[in-house]
């Protein structure tokens, strides 16, 4: 335990002299974002989104003129009961998840990004209980942050009976999960050359044992967020992805929505039931939910619907099985008709 708590010490101190050193009077961060994340600061039709000003992040001082804010992203036509708090990542413009933080919120969940003190994550993450103070009408809170934003995300959770799951892209746990039951998803890319595979796999004793670790095939660290590397392609000491931004930012909303379904538990799927779990057919059907559906009122109320009902039908089909047989053939007549609708 001794050598557990000196590592902690240790990859803490690490990460914020790599990712937090600089002028601490700074007020941008040395990361900024690409131009096109500010126009998912923008309400939509599916999302309401509010830049909220803050008296005072701890109840007792007040808070600065130029670090006063937070941005949350609700959705348009339901109230949600979870809610997902990001934390940015080092020196890191919140603004570059405004993207992510947009589509998680379309799919019917609070999205907040929280800005935190001198771009360092580690000495805001108590910002949270802010957020959960403001939205006490939420019943299930998960928190989660991009590279320091994850460890920060990780400690707060650690100390907080409040939390109920922890999503970590692209980082390290400094341990405290492992005996909490904390549900925890951890998403990193296999190009990543700042949190490689081999660290992450590494960092498991440091998590929950049903922890949920996804490889995003070809992702990097730089892909996170919206990020302006220019002159450069990707951040300092990362590799270069080899898919795009768009297709890495579709596999983290869709990852961390799934992850979000699970933790406000609408985790019975009849399509998973009658396909199988690993079924290929099921990205196709996944696509449809979040590319169609999702965009229209109906659609999303339709996905509430299917939530809600699955289990029942998913146990009255498994009484009849000459009838779920017959609800699968149709199911894998139905995929391939989907699949020429999304061309």
């Amino acid at each position: 335990m001794k050598i557990r708590r000196s590592t902690v010490v240790s990859f803490t101190s690490l990460i914020v002299f790599l990712y937090g050193v600089g002028n601490v009077t700074a007020i941008e961060c040395s990361h900024p974002s690409l131009p096109i994340a500010s126009d998912a600061l923008v309400s939509s039709s599916t999302v309401r989104v509010e830049t909220v000003e803050v008296d005072s992040w701890d109840g007792l001082s007040p808070a600065e003129p130029d670090d006063n804010i937070y941005y949350a992203f609700e959705p348009a036509d339901k109230k949600p009961t979870t809610g997902f708090i990001i934390l940015p990542g080092g020196n890191c413009d919140p603004k570059a998840y405004a993207p992510a933080a947009h589509a998680i919120a379309a799919k019917r969940y609070l999205t907040v990004i929280v800005p935190v003190p001198n771009c360092v994550a580690i000495g805001g993450r108590g910002r949270a209980d802010k957020i959960i103070e403001d939205f006490a009408e939420i019943e299930n809170w998960v928190i989660g942050g991009h590279s320091v934003g994850g460890t920060a995300a990780c400690m707060y959770a650690a100390n907080h009976s409040t939390i109920d799951g922890v999503v970590i892209w692209a980082s390290l746990s400094p341990g405290g999960l492992e005996d909490t039951g904390m549900k925890v998803l951890t998403l990193y890319g296999s190009n990543d050359g700042r949190v490689g595979s081999e660290d992450v796999l590494a960092n498991a004793g440091a998590l929950p044992a049903d922890t949920i670790f996804k490889e995003i095939e070809g992702g990097n660290h730089t892909q996170f967020g919206y990020f302006d590397t220019t002159p450069d392609l990707y951040m300092t000491e990362d590799n270069a992805a080899t898919i795009t931004l768009e297709e890495q930012q579709e596999i983290i909303v869709r990852e961390t929505t799934d992850f979000l379904n699970m933790i406000s538990g609408r985790t019975a799927c009849l399509v998973s039931n009658l396909l199988g779990k690993e079924d290929a057919r099921l990205d196709t059907v996944r696509q449809f939910r979040d590319e169609a559906l999702s965009e229209i009122s109906m659609g999303s109320k339709c996905i509430e619907l299917y939530y809600r009902n699955s289990a029942g039908i998913i146990a009255v089909l498994d009484k009849y099985p000459t009838i779920k047989e017959s609800a699968k053939k149709a199911l894998e007549v139905l995929v391939p008709m989907i699949k020429l609708l999304l061309k």
